[in-house]
């Protein structure tokens, strides 16, 4: 073999080998590496009228290859906003209220994804309420003794009827809480009230307020001659303001002050009694508006503060149908004692559905009295304040008496019932 021979045969040999990989290095494929999620989007709660709003997504995503992220979203429902991308940055625009799940996706471009999710809400831009939804239950000073005695007489008449005579001076003293309306001082003046000692139950309640919430008739009477008149009149009312409307000033009647939780403002008394306010032929005569606690406990000692529990119960007034009214405590349903009797009445739960303009707004919280419901079956008594059971009184004409109903003074609203479950009579009528 030639020299030439042998070379090219080593060329050959050594090019061979370095082909087969002989002292060569073998090529190693690279694997692709998935951005992972280092960071997180809270839950957005955003107001109606936002249009849109603007979310980095630099912080959320990595890449451990340094590969560019490209980032897309959706969003669920639609209808509640739309989303868009652009680079880094995730834009929530606004459809409706509601909730919707907003996903956001990062690809690295070469088959690698992670992915996250936040919630956005939208909800009403909520209003607040300016309206003044303060109230006051302290009783205030009673002040005053009344110049003139207290005179009152109760006779059984002819037919069944029952007629007391009282000048409405009360038999305790009294305050004048609303003298800056010009009431200089207690009023007294002669009046009778004749209705039935032989009451029955009608086939259907009578709301002591009219049809437009106007008051219509006092509840009763109590045993001093004093009118029980719980339901409260102008100018204790919600007062329209329209600023630059032709109904400013108007009174929303739906919508009065419920007297026992706005003591101040309805100026009443230590026995949640004030003297009539309004320019016409009872201003100046006084009228219990709640709980009478101060003449309670003329009657017993105690019995108003709460000090003394009566071991029977103790007439406090009639009202306009001739039922009694007794104080807080009433007959047990055996017959063997008596209790006290509870209200049915509740206050409604959430917000009133008021503008604040032409009626209140602002958490039910009593003081108004349509803040409260009737829930049958959660008290003693019915929706009028009273109750269907037997009760026997020594009452101030007819010695002992027995009855199948009565009404009940209660500690919780509305304290003094605002039905009555008789006919009431035309004494105690404020219809023209």
């Amino acid at each position: 073999m030639t020299k030439i021979s042998t070379y090219l045969l080593g060329i050959i040999l050594i090019s061979s080998m370095t082909s087969c990989g002989g002292d060569g290095d073998d090529p190693v494929d690279e694997v692709n590496a998935s951005p992972e999620l280092v960071g997180s989007l809270d839950d957005l709660n955003l107001t109606a009228g936002f249009q849109s709003t603007t979310v980095s997504l630099a912080s959320v995503f990595t890449d451990s290859d340094g590969d560019e992220l490209i980032f897309s979203a959706t969003s669920s429902p639609s209808s509640v906003i739309t989303v868009a991308v652009s680079g880094s940055n995730l834009t929530i625009s606004e459809v409706s209220t509601g909730n919707a799940l907003v996903t956001i996706i990062a690809s690295d471009g070469n088959g690698g994804n992670a992915s996250t999710d936040f919630s956005v809400t939208i909800t009403e831009e909520s209003t607040v309420c300016s309206n003044d939804n303060s109230i006051n239950v302290e009783n205030t000073m009673c002040d005053n003794t009344p110049a003139t005695d207290n005179e009152y007489t109760e006779t059984l008449e002819a037919n069944d009827m029952r007629k007391i005579v009282t000048n409405r001076v009360p038999d305790h003293d009294y305050g004048n809480q609303i003298a800056n309306m010009g009431v200089t001082g207690l009023v007294s003046t002669t009046e009778t009230f004749t209705f039935t000692a032989k009451p029955s139950l009608a086939m259907n309640s009578t709301d002591i307020l009219d049809e437009n919430n106007r008051p219509a008739y006092d509840y009763g009477i109590a045993l001093n001659g004093v009118p029980i008149d719980p339901a409260p009149a102008e100018p204790f009312i919600f007062t329209v303001d329209n600023p630059g409307g032709q109904n400013d000033g108007e009174y929303n009647w739906d919508w009065v002050f419920e007297p026992n939780n706005n003591r101040t403002a309805v100026g009443l008394d230590c026995n949640t009694a004030h003297l009539q306010p309004t320019d016409n032929n009872s201003k100046g005569l006084i009228h219990y508006h709640g709980d009478m606690v101060v003449y309670a406990n003329s009657l017993l000692a105690g019995l108003g503060d709460g000090t003394t529990e009566p071991t029977s119960s103790v007439q406090i007034g009639w009202a306009s149908d001739g039922f009694p009214i007794v104080y807080k405590y009433g007959p047990n349903a055996a017959g063997n004692g008596v209790e006290v009797l509870e209200s049915s009445y509740q206050l409604k739960t959430g917000e009133r559905p008021g503008d604040g303009m032409t009626e209140p707004c602002g958490e039910y919280n009593g003081k108004y009295t349509n803040d409260y419901e009737f829930v049958s079956g959660s008290g003693d008594l019915d929706e009028c304040n009273g109750i269907q059971r037997s009760i026997t009184l020594s009452t101030p004409a007819g010695g002992s008496e027995t009855f199948s109903y009565f009404y009940v003074i209660t500690d919780e609203f509305p304290v003094i019932g605002r039905c009555i479950s008789g006919t009431p009579a035309d004494d105690f009528s404020k219809k023209p």
